[in-house]
């Protein structure tokens, strides 16, 4: 399935419940940062052997959490993810040419 369609459904599934009326900027943002934060706080503190039990269901619910609130900033101020996706990676390969940060942990403006 294809990033449109899932984000339709997420705002479809939102739409049933009116849930709308809750999503705030501000409240869609603290939500995403909650979200980004449990999934942090699987690691936090784990060995790598500990981090290496960490089930990957609970890091694929936590994924899917931080997508459906990213879902949700997208549909408020009408960007269209899958577009944004792509053009960031375009972005991307401009400031980080394959032949200046193959193996390199530098940021663009220091390659």
């Amino acid at each position: 399935m294809e990033i449109k369609e899932l984000s339709k459904q997420i705002i479809k599934f939102r739409d049933q419940r009116n849930w709308e009326q809750f999503h705030q900027i501000k409240d869609l943002l603290l939500g995403l940062d909650i979200e980004v934060s449990e999934l942090m706080e699987l690691f936090l503190w784990k060995s790598d052997s500990e981090i290496d039990q960490i089930s990957k269901e609970k890091i694929q619910h936590e994924l899917a959490d931080i997508f459906i609130y990213l879902a949700y900033v997208a549909e408020k101020f009408d960007i269209d993810l899958e577009q944004a996706i792509v053009e960031k990676i375009e972005l991307n390969g401009q400031k980080y040419p394959v032949s200046k940060s193959f193996g390199s942990h530098k940021k663009y403006n220091e390659l």
